[in-house]
């Protein structure tokens, strides 16, 4: 690909920016402070920041809005429209007056340390860098044609820079930044193709109904999970992370339903792109890097760069407080509950363990090249696990020790091992059935079988 010097010399600008913002009066010794700002997050802040970072994955959208159209809206959005409206009205006040710093925490609380080590290992799953780390590889590998291992491992190392030195501070103040530019790329690109090509309208009328159905040629079975796979909402950790640094509950509150009008607007800027893409460019365009092949088919000078910015802060918004939320499950919900781990501080561990989870990451993104195919897989294995028990919890009605201890361990590993089994057998699964669905039902018949422990423990 080649990029003129001058949108070139705007990405430059853009990873400068991000750096010098990242680090600028960041730097912080207290740990509290390192993982939730001292719990003063505003409304605007936490709208911006839980926004920008809830679409690391641009290339997966790419990839699933050019092959199916408008069925990228059905799941990738309107399931976490749901979830969040959910959260946002019966959970996020709740889960605010908790006072903890982090997801396994509420597990601690009510079931134990072994409760919140098991509960730290699907939440390392669930906020994984993994997708993003692999999303920002490919991107550099399309703009520099770097061979992938290493557009992974640098895009990864950047990552790290800014927020080892200030944390949540760092991320919020850079995600302010990504909030702008993500909207203001995609808008451009928009208006170009609206201007120049054909009106949205047009578009519209001349797409094939594969692009103008809902499912997109999808099986319902298929459809379903990926709505289930949307009350990752429910326990996302960076989700929750930015709802404990919130200055108050009502914050948490309003600040969630802002965020689901603002995800529905982009939502509709980038399957709009995608269609743009399928009716734009070549049958033989990878989907996954149509958004960058449009990008530079149709934009001009300077407005290429701003678009390709817009994609940047996308994926490093979301990468950043993936890096960090995992580095905290890590080193504070892991490492420091271990005696052997004692004589370190937990800001420490916490920095200690980046390293650890980006090493990890790149891994992850080598051996699973696939950003769709790594959202499902740690969606299928780690909801089931959570989400009853952190739901409960958060609700005040804990169940009994033993029944958490089973969820934690029975449902997640039947979703692998049906997983598994699927991908043995050419990604044909027992019964047609997904994953998810065995994990889930193990979880509820948990539930049923151990309702009334809790209840017989106390008396």
């Amino acid at each position: 690909m080649n990029l003129h010097l001058v949108d070139i010399g705007l990405i430059l600008v853009y990873f400068i920016a991000v750096l010098l913002v990242g680090v600028y009066n960041t730097r912080t010794d207290s740990t509290s402070d390192y993982m939730l700002m001292g719990r003063t997050l505003t409304l605007p802040a936490f709208v911006m920041t839980l926004v920008s970072t809830w679409y690391g994955g641009i290339l997966g959208v790419s990839e699933y809005s050019t092959s199916y159209g408008i069925s990228n809206w059905v799941i990738f959005g309107l399931p976490y429209y749901v979830f969040g409206i959910v959260f946002a009205l019966l959970v996020a006040k709740k889960a605010r007056a908790l006072e903890v710093n982090s997801l396994p925490e509420i597990l601690v609380s009510d079931y134990g340390k072994n409760a919140g080590r098991l509960a730290s290992v699907w939440v390392l799953l669930l906020a994984s860098p993994a997708p993003y780390i692999l999303t920002l590889g490919l991107i550099l590998n399309y703009f520099l044609g770097l061979n992938l291992v290493i557009a992974i491992i640098m895009g990864a190392v950047f990552s790290l820079f800014y927020i080892l030195n200030g944390g949540l501070t760092s991320v919020i103040k850079t995600d302010k930044l990504q909030f702008i530019l993500m909207f203001a790329g995609f808008l451009v690109i928009l208006i170009v193709l609206g201007g120049t090509y054909m009106s949205p309208i047009d578009l519209w009328h001349s797409l094939p109904d594969s692009h103008t159905s809902l499912t997109g040629g999808q099986s319902f079975a298929y459809i379903l999970v990926w709505f289930f796979i949307g009350s990752w909402t429910m326990v996302d950790p960076g989700f929750h992370q930015r709802v404990y640094a919130t200055t108050t509950p009502r914050i948490a509150k309003r600040g969630i339903l802002w965020a689901v009008l603002f995800w529905f607007i982009f939502d509709m800027m980038t399957t709009l792109t995608g269609l743009y893409a399928f009716s734009y460019l070549p049958s033989d365009t990878i989907p996954s890097q149509a958004f960058l092949v449009l990008g530079n088919a149709v934009l001009p000078l300077g407005l290429q760069g701003l678009f390709y910015v817009g994609i940047l802060a996308t994926v490093m918004s979301t990468l950043d407080s993936n890096t960090l939320v995992s580095g905290i499950t890590l080193g504070k919900d892991i490492l420091s509950t271990f005696s052997s781990f004692k004589t370190y501080s937990t800001h420490v561990l916490i920095k200690a363990s980046m390293l650890v989870v980006i090493m990890m990451g790149i891994v992850m993104a080598i051996w699973i090249p696939s950003v769709i195919d790594l959202w499902y897989t740690f969606g299928t294995i780690s909801i089931p696990a959570l989400l009853i028990p952190t739901l409960f919890s958060i609700f005040k009605k804990p169940l009994s020790q033993q029944a958490v201890l089973l969820n934690l361990t029975i449902p997640p590993l039947a979703s692998l091992l049906w997983f598994l089994f699927g991908k043995i057998d050419e990604w044909s699964y027992f019964w047609g059935l997904e994953p998810f669905y065995p994990g889930l039902f193990c979880s509820l018949l948990i539930l049923i079988l151990f309702k009334n422990s809790h209840k017989e423990a106390s008396q």
